[in-house]
């Protein structure tokens, strides 16, 4: 009966041999597959990282390729005013006439303004006070026979894209006479 008692401690203590062992295969078991999980996720993360520079590398080269021929549309459109100029011009050289190539000439001009139009470009027109907003004063001559502050020539024409202003008009305006001194005497001794 010792003996079976003793065999009984023994199978006791193999038990827990066997949840040792069980328990060191199953952590050198997590142990790889935490492993192999780290490596999985270590290359996803370079391969991401890799995706992601060449992305950027793409889209760098698209903006670069956009940039060379985002005018292409708009180059293709003026050369038609180009070559109406270019047959202006040879219509004078036989003609007698100036009017043909003052003819030609407007029809050009028109015909750039539509292109640019088509574009969101217009001029700024019906404007016959100074605005700052649009225009730049080049000079200011004294004028009493128009109100202060009115165009009296436009130098060079504003113009706008898409509502906003794409180059301001250059433009001289009008502006009161100062009084002289005599004037200003006179003034004050009527109001006396």
């Amino acid at each position: 009966m010792n003996e079976e008692k003793e065999n009984l401690t023994d199978n006791k203590n193999e038990k827990p041999d066997t949840e040792e062992v069980q328990e060191n295969v199953s952590q050198e078991d997590l142990i790889k597959k935490l492993t192999e999980e780290k490596e999985k996720y270590y290359n996803n993360w370079l391969r991401a990282e890799a995706e992601l520079d060449n992305f950027k590398k793409r889209v760098l080269k698209e903006k670069e390729e956009f940039r060379k021929f985002a005018l292409e549309g708009l180059i293709k459109e003026i050369l038609t005013p180009v070559d109406y100029l270019e047959m202006a011009i040879e219509h004078t050289k036989n003609a007698e006439n100036m009017s043909a190539l003052i003819q030609g000439v407007e029809y050009t001009i028109k015909s750039i303004l539509d292109i640019l139009k088509s574009y969101g470009v217009e001029q700024v027109k019906g404007v016959d006070k100074f605005d700052p907003n649009f225009f730049e004063a080049s000079d200011v001559e004294e004028r009493e026979d128009v109100e202060e502050g009115t165009i009296l020539k436009v130098h060079r024409k504003a113009y706008t894209i898409q509502g906003r202003l794409l180059r301001a008009g250059i433009v001289s305006v009008a502006k009161k006479p100062e009084k002289t001194e005599k004037e200003s005497e006179n003034i004050d001794k009527k109001e006396e």
